[in-house]
């Protein structure tokens, strides 16, 4: 092999020659990819510590709109409320009580005088229908059109409302009503109520003090339309708002999020609920005026630290680039003495001297390297082929097994059946071979079952019925199963079984299935006159259940094998124990979907063996 190895090592391409080109970056790109790295982590840092303080901004001026808002309807709620205390105090009236409505019609108009606010004070019945107008003398046609929700809505609760706003009213282009009941004896008498116009409310929104001249204050009704807006009232006072502001302000008292507004513009919006009223004091602000402070900042970060790096990247290719050519040198130098040249070194720094001294390594060192790097090749391929020849020779002596054990039950069968057929047997004869037939069927069945059951296993198709197991139970149902076969060969059974472990989770029959192979491998591999035991204990959170035999034992050398499927010590088919070698690779698989482990020991041929196994233990409750 050694030869060999050598052979293909002379045999082997010679290394390229050292250069500069190719697609290895040369030291000038990796100096100015060093800056850049080095940099550019600052500048994004930056970046982002600038970006964090403008959202922090950002939130400030959101949470200053919706306070801004929420003042806004704290103002329109107190004239709201000085109004309907007026009114409360007119519909107080003895006259009005009386039924003097001369007398009130007089108090009305003095009382409208003192309220620059008021357009007229207008007495109504629940119906709506209209008995007095403080504008107009009793004797006038009396024409105004009550607003049917606002209206409904007092005949209702009884408690002062304020309407929305409707079509103009006595020559004006829009009004909205504020009305408080009159209740006499219990009964709503009258409606009480003060037109007011939009102007009214514009005065209030402008005497606000404005936090930036770029805010725009706004009062809706409880319809969602446009009462009093201090940019371009003429255009939208009467619209409504955009469909998402009506969606929000319908599901949620106040807020602020990003919206289109009425012009068209991309603003943020804050919105606040009038108190005991549907209208809404909202505060919009463009979204520009906003994040202007963080994109300023942003430029500010990002433009001097990309100048930075711009310059910092040609100051290190400049530099580099001296560097490069000293080391190039170096290299071809080192490239000469490998191809056995005479190298022409020039005077070098320290770093080429490093360098050059790595490639004269490296020119010595290749043809080793080579050589070792060709004989793990073969010796890799060497395995390999062993590996497979074991594969190939496992799977023929299985192939034999199983052939000899599948027609090892089938001759005695076949056998006594013929005996049978003939009626010439007498019944002590009889009676022996249907014992016999029955127990090589038995047997035949089990090979099979083996076999499906290493088939599922393999294809993932092997069903559990899971349910909370007493270990102890299982173990003592497995021993009463192959007492009878351990009797028939004097082997005697002791058991040292703590019934107090607790309970696992598992299939009962597969756990029964599990203790079965291994004490009926026990029994198989024991000797007439031998022993096993059984003990079953806690170890930890784990159950442990323990076989152990005075049998033949296992070799050192087969013990890692043991639970491999189709694998046996003894694999042909003259050998003295029986089987196809599945029993045990079928107790590993179903233990280890049970989430648990087993192990097998030996001291050697012989001196028996043991198998544990371990189960994950169920938490006792309480």
């Amino acid at each position: 092999m050694d030869s060999l190895a050598k052979r293909i090592a002379l045999a082997a391409p010679q290394p390229a020659p050292i250069s500069s080109g190719g697609q290895a970056l040369s030291l000038k790109w990796y100096l100015v990819l060093l800056v850049a790295g080095t940099l550019l982590p600052v500048v994004l840092f930056a970046a982002a510590v600038v970006f964090r303080l403008s959202s922090q901004e950002q939130a400030a001026s959101e949470r200053l709109m919706l306070r801004e808002a929420r003042n806004l309807a704290s103002t329109v709620e107190s004239e709201f409320s000085s109004t309907t205390r007026t009114l409360q105090a007119l519909a107080a009236s003895e006259q009005l009580y009386q039924g003097d409505l001369d007398s009130f019609h007089s108090e009305a108009q003095r009382l409208t005088a003192t309220q620059p606010t008021w357009l007229t004070t207008i007495l109504l019945k629940p119906d709506g229908q209209e008995q007095l107008n403080s504008r107009h003398s009793l004797s006038m046609p009396l024409t105004y059109t009550p607003e049917s929700d606002s209206l409904e809505q007092l005949v209702k609760t009884r408690q002062p409302t304020v309407g929305n706003l409707g079509e103009g009213q006595l020559g004006f282009d829009f009004t909205f009503p504020v009305l408080v009941p009159v209740i006499h004896e219990s009964n709503l008498q009258y409606v009480l109520t003060a037109l007011i116009t939009p102007e009214t409310l514009a005065k209030v929104v402008v005497a606000r003090l404005p936090v930036d001249g770029e805010w725009t204050r706004v009062i809706v009704d409880g319809q969602g339309v446009v009462v009093a807006r201090t940019r371009n009232p003429k255009r939208f006072v009467g619209k409504s708002g955009t469909p998402s502001f009506l969606q929000r302000v319908g599901a949620t008292k106040e807020g602020v999020y990003r919206d289109t507004s009425l012009d068209g513009k991309q603003v943020y919006v804050a919105f606040s609920r009038v108190h005991n009223t549907p209208w809404t004091a909202a505060v919009t602000v463009p979204v520009d005026v906003i994040q202007r402070p963080m994109q300023r900042a942003m430029w500010l970060v990002i433009g001097p630290g990309l100048a930075l790096l711009l310059v910092s990247g040609v100051g290190a290719f400049l530099l580099s680039r001296e560097i490069s050519r000293s080391i190039t040198k170096a290299a071809l130098a080192a490239e000469a003495l490998a191809n056995g040249e005479p190298p022409q070194v020039s005077t070098l720094s320290i770093r080429e001297i490093v360098l050059l001294g790595q490639s004269l390594e490296f020119a010595a060192d290749l043809l080793s390297q080579r050589e070792r790097e060709r004989t793990e090749h073969l010796m890799r391929a060497e395995s390999a082929r062993e590996e497979a020849e074991a594969a190939n020779r496992i799977k023929d002596e299985f192939l034999a097994v199983l052939s000899h054990e599948l027609r090892t039950p089938l001759n005695p069968i076949v056998g006594w059946s013929s005996l049978l057929r003939t009626g010439r047997l007498d019944p002590q004869k009889t009676a022996f071979a249907l014992e016999a037939i029955e127990r090589n069927a038995k047997l035949q069945t089990q090979l099979i079952e083996d076999l499906l059951d290493v088939t599922r296993i393999m294809q993932g198709k092997l069903n559990f019925n899971m349910m909370a197991v007493n270990l102890g139970a299982i173990v003592e149902a497995a021993i009463g199963t192959v007492r009878l076969t351990a009797e028939a060969k004097s082997i005697n059974i002791q058991t040292d079984l703590d019934l107090t472990v607790g309970q696992v989770l598992g299939d009962p029959t597969r756990l029964q299935q599990v203790i079965w192979n291994l004490l009926s491998n026990a029994i198989k591999f024991t000797n007439e006159g031998g022993e096993v035991i059984v003990r079953l204990a806690r170890a930890g959170s784990q159950a442990q259940v323990q076989v152990s035999d005075s049998g033949k034992g296992i070799d050192p050398d087969f013990i890692a094998h043991v639970f491999e499927y189709f694998r046996q010590e003894d694999g042909t088919t003259t050998r003295k124990f029986g089987g196809l070698g599945l029993g045990l690779a079928i107790v590993r698989n179903l233990v280890e979907l049970h989430g648990g482990t087993v192990q097998a020991e030996s001291p050697g041929e012989g001196q028996g063996a043991t198998f544990t196994i371990r189960l994950p233990l169920l938490e006792r409750e309480g």
